[in-house]
């Protein structure tokens, strides 16, 4: 099936660019001075307003692990993103399980399965393009504004893809991708609020 191939084609995609983000948190140093440090819990608490997007952070950056320890935001930021990345690997592989064992009914939904997986398809290349500006921001080098720019850029990106495919599965509340694509859609946003912290400009 064209749709089976194209999510098995997404899942390896992710699975690189989740081997450079893994390279990147490893090599995350200090740099990049102008970019701040702060605890786990610090940043949670500065980028969060509600308890479930407070609990979603420290969980993704694993705080409370070990003594509090400040890093570059960048490495938070690199966490959430990678984080994002994961969430949607399950959910393309959610979707291609669902759809080979036949568990899709009908041809208006499986159209809408197709759309979603479309959006997850334009999230997935934000964030790869996000994590590439955050290697250019732990580098250290390049023009600061356009480096703000692009991440913002990115990341917003990524959420344009998370409510498109929300759009196309409102007609099917009852699918597990429903649910999944919610949880998704928070991963991104928790990106892009520590993604925030990296380029210091309010968050649109």
């Amino acid at each position: 099936m064209a749709l089976a191939a194209r999510t098995t084609h997404s899942i390896l995609s992710v699975f690189f660019l989740l081997s450079l983000l893994a390279t990147l948190a490893a090599d995350a140093g200090s740099r990049c001075p102008r970019v701040p440090s702060m605890t786990a819990e610090h940043a949670c608490t500065a980028v969060t307003g509600t308890r479930r997007m407070l609990s979603l952070c420290l969980r993704t950056l694993h705080a409370g692990d070990g003594a509090p320890v400040e890093v570059l935001v960048t490495r938070h930021a690199v966490a959430a993103v990678r984080g994002a990345l994961e969430s949607y690997a399950a959910t393309v592989a959610a979707a291609t399980s669902l759809l080979d064992a036949g568990e899709v009914a009908g041809d208006d939904e499986k159209a809408a399965v197709g759309d979603c997986m479309v959006g997850y398809g334009t999230a997935r290349g934000a964030m790869a393009r996000v994590a590439g500006e955050l290697q250019v921001v732990d580098a250290g080098c390049g023009d600061d504004d356009r480096k703000a720019g692009e991440i913002k850029v990115g990341y917003m990106a990524g959420l344009r893809g998370m409510d498109g495919c929300r759009r196309s599965l409102m007609n099917y509340p009852a699918s597990p991708l429903y649910e999944r694509n919610l949880a998704d859609r928070n991963e991104t946003l928790l990106a892009a609020l520590l993604c925030n912290l990296v380029v210091t400009a309010p968050l649109g």
